[in-house]
Formats: structure tokens, sequence, C-alpha cells
């Protein structure tokens, strides 16, 4: 099921984005005692606390525009089946970033239920909620066989694999989009605004997984 948050494609209605809270304690208050160590204390409290709470930036390729291509896995019930979508980074960090999905897909079965599901969507690296399906979104076929929907949603650890499966989440899977070579289907990122990594001054394309070197200011 889609995590509270989420403004659904299938008609769910619309839940305001999730505040992030205070650290652990509260605010940061200085102690009793000598006042300048208690202010350098409190300064590293403070920072301790600042970096607990900031994941490091930089390290996830997926935080961009994420261009995905289905194709059917083995066996698919729909081995003509295509499908096209973008999930892209809009901001923000876990547990609360914020994403746009969108996706359509044709050269399904006719007034077929599907539903489109990430994996690893939540979870600390390792665990079972890593290597878990999450549903994304879901629609109706239509009597061509063609479909799609759509997701505003919070949070995105990993983006490596998505599957279209037909009827729920824990469906039979048909297309798949993967971000490894060698498939089925493709996930290709590009940084967007959102990403951790800026454009690089030369107008090219950083990646996201290292931000350009700034040039030193010359000595006068």
């Amino acid at each position: 099921m889609a995590e509270p948050g989420t403004t659904r494609g299938d008609g769910g209605g619309a839940r305001g984005w999730v505040r992030r809270g205070e650290p652990v304690g509260g605010r940061c208050r200085a102690g009793h005692g000598n006042p300048a160590v208690g202010r350098w204390v409190l300064v590293a409290i403070c920072f301790g606390l600042l970096a607990l709470a900031t994941p490091p930036r930089g390290q996830a390729e997926h935080e961009s525009a994420n261009a995905l291509t289905f194709a059917p896995v083995a066996g698919s019930a729909a081995p003509a089946g295509s499908g096209t979508g973008e999930i892209a980074y809009n901001g923000g960090f876990e547990p609360v970033s914020q994403w746009t999905a969108t996706f359509r897909f044709a050269g399904l079965a006719a007034d077929a239920d599907y539903t489109v599901v990430v994996q690893g969507r939540f979870g600390e690296d390792g665990s079972a909620e890593a290597a878990a399906f999450t549903e994304t979104c879901s629609f109706r076929a239509s009597a061509t066989g063609e479909g799609g929907c759509w997701d505003y949603h919070l949070g995105l650890v990993r983006l490596g694999v998505a599957q279209l499966r037909l009827g729920g989440e824990a469906g039979e899977p048909v297309l798949q989009a993967t971000r490894a070579g060698g498939g089925p289907g493709t996930i290709v990122s590009t940084p967007n605004r959102h990403s951790p990594a800026p454009t690089a001054p030369s107008g090219t394309a950083a990646t996201p997984l290292a931000t350009p070197v700034a040039t030193p200011l010359a000595t006068p």
C-alpha cells in the first residue's frame, strides 16, 4: 500500500507533505556553569545533532530525473507489452524526500488491473524492507490494452528495479525496468535542478555522485 502523504493517480485524496521533527531532545539550550564552556559544549552538541539529522548528499544516483523503459520479463503474460515512465526527485531528505512518478503502458490484457511497484523504497541496506516491492500507483487497462497512472509520494531510498504487476502489489510481474545492465528494461538518471550535484560550469551535466570542484579565485 502507498505510504501516508501521497496523492495518487487512482483518485486518492491529497494529504500534505510531512514535516520533519526537531532533533531528539528539542531545541539546543546552554547548560549551567561556566558560560564560555557552556557555549562551546552547546555548539558541539548542536553540530553533532545536525550531522545525525542531515544525511550526506551526493551519494544517491537516483536523486535525479529517472527515465524508465519497461520490457517483458521472462514468461510474461504480456509478451507484447511495453511502457515508459519517469520518477523525478523534487528535493528533501529521507524519509520525506519528495517524488513525482508518471507511467504509460501498452500491449496489455484488455480491462485488466495493473500495479506499478518499486523495489527497495524503504529500509536499510540488507534489510527485508530493502528487498521488498512497494506499490507506487495502479490502473485498469483500456479495451485496447493501454493505460497509465501517476503518484506524488514521500520517500525513495533506492531505485534499481521497477515492475508492472498484474493485479495488486503482490501480483505476477509482466514488465520490468532495471538499472543494472542486462535488463529487462532500463532506468537512466539525468541530474535535475534538485539533484545533489549541480550542473557543471561548462554546461555539461555533472554526475550525481560527485559535485564539480570549484576553481580557486586568483590571488591579487
